[in-house]
This record gives C-alpha cells, sequence and structure tokens, in this order.
C-alpha cells in the first residue's frame, strides 16, 4: 500500500514539473533548436540559443534564440501554448483561450522589439539588419493570423524557409564572426543566482505597468 501512495505521488509531482512554464518553455526551444539544426546549413548560419544580455536599464533581457548569418541576424521569441490563440499587430496584448478561460499576455512582436534594441547597441548593428520572429510550438491555433505579422510562424520547416528566402548580403564571414563574438562576450553567466535576478527584474517591470 505505501509503495502505491508513493508511485502515485511521484507521478502527480512529475505532472505538477511537467506543467510548470520553466518546463514547457524549455520544451518550446528545444524544439525551436531542433527545426535550426535539421534546416538550417551549419556552414551558413550560427546559432545561439538562451542568450542573456543588459538591457542598459539595469536588468537583463533573454532571448530565445539568435541566428546570424550574411544575411541579416534573426531574433527569434517562441511560445509554448495551448488553446485558441487571438491578436494582431497592433495590440500591445494577445489572448489565449482554453474552453471558456481567456487568459492576457503581451504581445510577443513587443517584447521580441525590445530584444532587438538591446541586440543592436550590444553588437552596434543597425537595427534594419535585423529581423523578428515569433514561434509558437505548443499545440495551440493561432485564430486571427491573417492580422498577426508575417513572420509569426507554426511550423519550424516554414519558419527556417523564410530565413533562408534572405539572399541579400548584410556581412561577410568575418563580421558575422565577429559579431558572434560580440555576443558571447556581452552575455551574462546563464547561473541560477543570474537566472533569478533576471525574473524578479521582469516581474517587477510587469506590476509597474
Amino acid at each position: 500500500m505505501f509503495d502505491l501512495i508513493a508511485f502515485l505521488i511521484i507521478i502527480y509531482v512529475v505532472v505538477l514539473i511537467l506543467k510548470s512554464p520553466t518546463i514547457k518553455g524549455k520544451f518550446g526551444e528545444g524544439l525551436v533548436s531542433f527545426c535550426f539544426y535539421r534546416y538550417l546549413d551549419k556552414s551558413k548560419y550560427r546559432v545561439l540559443n538562451n542568450v542573456m544580455i543588459s538591457d542598459n536599464m539595469g536588468g537583463t533581457t533573454q532571448i530565445d534564440h539568435i541566428v546570424l548569418s550574411k544575411y541579416g541576424i534573426f531574433v527569434v521569441e517562441t511560445k509554448n501554448y495551448k488553446g485558441w490563440i487571438y491578436g494582431d499587430a497592433k495590440s500591445r496584448t494577445w489572448t489565449q483561450v482554453i474552453y471558456r478561460k481567456k487568459t492576457k499576455f503581451q504581445n510577443p512582436f513587443f517584447q521580441n522589439y525590445k530584444h532587438i534594441q538591446c541586440l543592436a547597441n550590444t553588437i552596434c548593428v543597425p537595427q534594419e539588419c535585423l529581423h523578428q520572429i515569433v514561434f509558437f510550438a505548443g499545440e495551440c491555433e493561432l485564430k486571427t493570423k491573417d492580422r498577426m505579422p508575417e513572420t509569426t510562424f507554426e511550423r519550424g520547416s516554414v519558419m527556417c524557409n523564410y530565413i533562408k528566402s534572405f539572399t541579400h548580403e548584410c556581412f561577410d564571414y568575418l563580421q558575422v564572426e565577429a559579431i558572434e563574438k560580440r555576443i558571447l562576450n556581452a552575455q551574462t553567466e546563464n547561473t541560477f543566482l543570474n537566472r533569478h535576478a533576471h525574473k524578479s527584474y521582469v516581474r517587477n517591470i510587469v506590476k509597474k505597468r
């Protein structure tokens, strides 16, 4: 009897962990990383994952994925959501609907634009060389996709095809290498304390809105 109770407790804890926002977020980011690995030529594209840099306001900003290439820099924000997603390019918030429950969340393109601003300042590259992408990795349906920016994706292969559609060269290979080094040198060390400080900083920003 005791073994059964212990087993059920373990199962319950595992389910809670798998449902946590952090784990779901990591799953979504892992899926995007796999798509880049599968569909992008490693000789042409360099991928940096989970990059934390200064936001030049006393805190940090966390970027899910950065794809570096001669054809530009692609900054990817990953969302792992379920249900129906409603939103448009200009709205400050979008809405997730699961049955009758509605949950507001920040327009991911507004969020990603801040990432681009911080990254452009960090690596001293014009913002027109940076392109933002939002990828929904979860089992969701974009109900207003016609009103969302065209760089909102649900399929990794389609997202990668979009990246590969850029053929005008913004940089040469030496410049791409130099940009990568600047990012790596500027990023905040990925430690528990730094992650905790970043989350607290973000929560305080949200409370002030």
